[in-house]
């Protein structure tokens, strides 16, 4: 068994099977989630299990339990800033930091967004500067700096692929798809867990990260190579062109985290 206790704030698309990854590697895994439903398949996967709702008027006596003698944090709470345009997402997370235990945690991981980057802002590395140009990106981008202290690492991810997700079957629906031209960031499932992996294991604490695979076609080559492997009509791209060049490259994740992506291509 490993040393460090490590908690998986929101055991979800990305979490649940982080923590049942991190379960293998042998350490002391606590999970969270919102669902009463999924704490007998934390059970089951030997992850410490809590039902945990985030908000102001939240019970916090079983969030400073879950948060209770963790080395490492992995926080992991979805913003949802489009499907729930009232939801306050800084006052979540800062709901979470008000906890009585959560300055004694030693490490924590910050899981953000690209969405922090503007999509004009062309191509962005690890030295460009965020400009968020939607209120999903400003939000996000004003809950990071909670998370500015050294042992804090924050996490950027792209567009989440694998596990049964892919925005093609959302794509389908809509009468027309802008911005035909616009490359991806995309990130699959299996890299999102092992960048996590590569920092606990490789102590990268203090730093920012951005979880994007180098593969960047445009919106048009990719969904038209899905639908021809799917055997699916492809989809409706518009002429319009607006100026969206946003193409999402970090040095960091070879150069300092040394990470080798398992699915670039996805």
């Amino acid at each position: 068994m490993k040393e460090n206790k490590i908690g998986v704030l929101g055991c979800g698309w990305l979490g649940y099977p982080l923590a049942k990854d991190l379960i293998k590697q042998g350490f002391k895994v606590k999970g969270s989630t919102t669902n009463k439903e999924k704490i007998k398949s934390l059970e089951k996967e030997n992850i410490e299990p809590y039902l945990i709702e985030i908000g102001e008027n939240k019970n916090a006596k079983s969030l400073d339990s879950f948060l209770e003698k963790l080395d490492i944090l992995i926080l992991n709470i979805p913003p949802k800033l489009r499907s729930n345009i009232k939801s306050n997402y800084f006052e979540k997370i800062r709901f979470i930091k008000n906890s009585k235990y959560f300055d004694k945690i030693k490490y924590i991981v910050f899981v953000s967004s690209t969405s922090v980057y503007g999509s004009k802002q062309g191509k962005i590395n690890s030295k460009t500067e965020p400009i968020p140009d939607s209120k999903s990106g400003k939000e996000i981008l004003k809950t990071e700096k909670l998370f500015q202290e050294k042992n804090n690492t924050i996490v950027r991810f792209g567009g989440l692929i694998g596990n049964k997700r892919n925005p093609l079957k959302y794509l389908q629906k809509k009468d027309e798809i802008l911005n035909p031209q616009a490359p991806i960031n995309y990130i699959h499932l299996n890299d999102c867990i092992g960048i996590i992996n590569s920092i606990i294991e490789k102590n990268m604490w203090g730093k920012t990260f951005m979880g994007v695979s180098p593969y960047h076609p445009s919106k048009r080559e990719y969904y038209d190579r899905l639908c021809n492997e799917k055997n699916l009509n492809k989809l409706n791209f518009s002429s319009k062109e607006t100026i969206v060049n946003k193409e999402i490259n970090d040095e960091n994740i070879s150069e300092i985290l040394k990470y080798n992506f398992k699915n670039p291509k996805f």
